[in-house]
């Protein structure tokens, strides 16, 4: 019969990693990084998921946008909603950034829930309805040499819109101001050879409360355009309408200014 020698008391046994506290700590190291690479993948997978379902985001028009608004406008009412919608249902060119809408304008009627893209829209140079709001109208009116100051007046100016009226002959002509600081829009391109009767359109922007004053007497008298100074322009207070008999002298100084 064999006898052991037993082992002193204390003496620690053979034991692995986690029997010491640096093998405790490597395994929560090894752990803590295999549990971010874990979440890295998770996010990565979770972003394509998205995109690929319900990520995109899309301009989507929330009421009827009419033929010819500006993306300015469509941005100050809020004529459209961002949304997202599944990469599948992205319509070719759809428009993800407001962006995009600058000197734009809608080149057909949108009707609400239509994604916006690119072939909605055009460029807005040479668009009048790009210099309108609010109250201002656009208007064309048939002016010749003398009364439009054709080839003296360019597009982007400033005029006074004067109208005269004939009651017919041996009648006195009366003469008053319909529009002050009136932007011309739009000009012809009149040659110095044509002829001074010859007449060209004039496209003004106006007042809405002018438009119907100066339409009666560009049908029915002469209208004139009076040139204004390019910065600070200044006018006298709106005289009342005045006659050939007594124009002369009236209304030609005072007044408060503005």
């Amino acid at each position: 019969m064999l006898l052991t020698r037993p082992k002193p008391a204390g003496q620690p046994r053979g034991g692995g990693p986690l029997s010491t506290r640096g093998g405790t700590l490597l395994i929560a190291a090894l752990l803590s990084l295999v549990a971010g690479a874990a979440l890295l993948i998770f996010l990565r997978q979770y972003r394509e998921d998205l995109t690929a379902s319900d990520g995109v985001r899309v301009l989507v028009a929330r009421s009827l946008i009419p033929h010819g608004t500006t993306g300015e406008v469509l941005s100050e009412r809020s004529l459209y909603k961002v949304t997202r919608v599944k990469k599948s249902e992205l319509a070719d060119g759809a428009v993800v950034d407001p962006a995009a809408l600058e000197d734009k304008v809608a080149a057909k009627d949108l009707f609400p829930g239509h994604q916006l893209t690119s072939s909605d829209f055009k460029s807005a140079d040479g668009t009048t309805g790009k210099r309108l709001q609010s109250y201002d109208r656009a208007m064309s009116l048939p002016l010749d040499k003398a009364h439009g100051m054709l080839a003296r007046i360019d597009a982007g100016d400033r005029v006074d819109v004067l109208g005269t009226l004939d009651a017919g002959a041996g009648a006195i002509t009366t003469a008053a101001v319909l529009a002050r600081n009136v932007l011309v829009v739009k000009m012809p391109s009149a040659g110095d050879d044509n002829p001074a009767t010859r007449t060209e359109q004039v496209t003004l922007r106006v007042p809405d409360n002018a438009a119907p004053n100066i339409a009666a007497v560009s049908d029915g008298g002469e209208i004139w355009l009076v040139l204004r100074p390019a910065v600070g322009a200044r006018a006298h207070d709106t005289p009342a309408p005045v006659t050939g008999a007594t124009g002369f002298g009236k209304n030609s100084g005072g007044g408060g200014s503005r």
